[in-house]
């Protein structure tokens, strides 16, 4: 849902949309961390073993986005 905001007011002209992608390719990125991050301070694990599960999050989100541009 955010990006789906971010690129919706770049649309009606809020911000300017030259490198929206990039804006929202780096929100999604940090959301990504964030919730590996919570999901497995939830589930137990030390701050240490979290950051790396977050940043795993991470790394696995944009393989998928750079897959999936070079797929099309």
């Amino acid at each position: 849902m955010p990006t789906t905001l971010v690129l919706w007011g770049a649309g009606l002209g809020w911000w300017r949309s030259t490198g929206i992608e990039y804006v929202a390719f780096g929100i999604n990125t940090v959301l990504l961390l964030g919730w590996g991050l919570l999901a497995a301070r939830a589930a137990g694990r030390t701050w240490g073993r979290a950051v790396r599960i977050g940043c795993i999050e991470a790394l696995m989100g944009m393989a998928v986005a750079v897959l999936s541009t070079l797929l099309k």
